[in-house]
This record gives C-alpha cells, structure tokens and sequence, in this order.
C-alpha cells in the first residue's frame, strides 16, 4: 500500500490541474469570450448607470482635454495635429457604438486617447468622461457612479434605443 504525504497529495492535484488546463485552454478562451459578450451583458446604457455628479466631473475633463478635437458639442472634427476625430454623440456615435459594450469604450478610450500620449489617462478619467458622452446621449443619470472595473463596464451595453421591458 502506498503512503501518500501532504506534499505528495498536493503535487499530484497540481499537475491535474495543469493538464486539464493545458488541454482545455482553447475551449477555455472560447468559453470565457462567449459569457463575457452573451452572459454579462444584462444591463444597458439606459439602466442609470452613472450619477450627475460624475458626468459634470467628465464635463470639466472633457473640456480641458477632449474639446481641442471632439469639440465643444461632442460632435468631432479635424484638427491639423490628429486628424479626423470621432463623433462621441448622436447617430454618428450610434453607428460606431451600438450593440458594444462599455468596456469595448473604454478599451477605446484607454488605448487612443490622448492621441498625443495614449494610455497615460486615469481610469477615474476615463469613466468619468464616459458618464459625460453618456449624459450627452441623454442617457438617464441614477444613484451609482460608473466605475472603472472591465467586468463591470462588459455588463453594460450601449444601445441607441431602449430594451423593452420584458413582462413579468
């Protein structure tokens, strides 16, 4: 019979562990990609997801450091420096946004911007910008603040119209 020790028991369930990881890493990817677009995204934009208080902190960020290039009325332009600068409002912002979700603009935000000097913003920048784009699309204000967590922000989908309330 053979005697297992403490340390034996343990080295034996670790490299399980990694077999089935090393086998299962691709459905793995596969899976955690599906539940992160499918299964988190229960919520939308129109679910109060910001408070005022943020979106008036993103207004003075965005004034300081985005109207140079988005402009004044969040609308985009071209500037000389950077080019041609997305619309962050209206139907145009629809066209490039709708059906993604918060963290896909913030992965956005996060990796271009500024333009000058991409990821260099403050994540609490970051969300508190967005809560202003999102008041600027007339999107509902509520009692608790965005916050700069990707699982979080993955829940929430930007959608131009409303869901319809399923019936209870």
């Amino acid at each position: 019979m053979r005697t297992w020790t403490a340390a034996s028991a343990i080295a034996v369930t670790l490299v399980a562990a990694v077999q089935l990881t090393l086998r299962g890493e691709q459905a793995s990817t596969s899976y955690r990609t599906h539940v992160r677009r499918e299964r988190f995204t229960d919520r939308s934009v129109w679910d109060s997801v910001f408070t005022t208080a943020q979106a008036a902190r993103g207004d003075s960020i965005y004034k300081a450091g985005c109207v140079t290039c988005h402009g004044a009325a969040l609308q985009g332009g071209t500037t000389a420096d950077f080019g041609d600068s997305a619309p962050l409002v209206g139907p145009p912002f629809f066209a490039n946004w709708d059906g993604q979700t918060l963290a896909d603009l913030y992965d956005k935000i996060y990796s271009s911007m500024p333009a000058d000097k991409p990821k260099t913003l403050d994540k609490q920048v970051i969300v508190d910008v967005m809560a202003h784009i999102l008041n600027q699309n007339h999107f509902p204000a509520g009692s608790n603040e965005l916050v700069a967590d990707h699982d979080q922000l993955n829940a929430v989908k930007i959608t131009q119209t409303k869901p319809a309330t399923p019936p209870i």
